[in-house]
């Protein structure tokens, strides 16, 4: 696992100096994270969004958790949440729905 980032204070929602909650997956780390990586993310329309740069796990459970996109060079970094996201196996994406 590449980085480890800390956890959450559950009472008030906050970054704490407890222990850490997530690590970030890149593709030399895991094999899911190899295949994912460079994967097109698109809106339920079509719409580009970015590409997978990295994943995010949850150290307690071992679940991914959220996807991270690289977007455009000087644009920030976007953090999906993964049960937001399905893979479209017909075109090889990450299509991200919402209910709106």
């Amino acid at each position: 696992m590449h980085r480890i980032l800390g956890g959450r204070n559950s009472r008030a929602g906050r970054l704490s100096a407890g222990p850490p909650r997530f690590a970030r997956l890149s593709a030399e780390d895991s094999s899911t994270a190899d295949l994912l990586h460079g994967c097109p993310v698109v809106t339920a329309h079509g719409d580009r969004i970015g590409t997978v740069d990295h994943l995010m796990v949850d150290i307690l459970t071992h679940q991914l958790r959220y996807v991270v996109l690289a977007r455009r060079k000087n644009e920030a970094m976007v953090s999906i949440p993964w049960h937001a996201l399905y893979f479209d196996a017909a075109q090889g994406r990450l299509v991200f729905y919402t209910l709106y």
